[in-house]
């Protein structure tokens, strides 16, 4: 359960390596948007015990 939790974790990870890249198109601000919703990603099962408990972040470009 927890195993695929990290899994889908992961993949999101993986999907926004390239916005930490040096030659990534991103101001400093959303480079920073980006390392704080990929800590968050890192962050998510901390403390939980159920995939019930999970709120995924929201990624920087998908917020209003």
């Amino acid at each position: 359960m927890m195993q695929g939790i990290r899994n889908i974790r992961n993949q999101l990870l993986a999907a926004s390596d390239w916005t930490q890249l040096p030659d990534a198109p991103l101001g400093s601000e959303a480079r920073a948007a980006w390392a704080s919703y990929r800590q968050a990603l890192r962050d998510v099962t901390n403390g939980v015990t159920g995939p019930d408990q999970i709120e995924w972040p929201a990624r920087p470009d998908q917020q209003e």
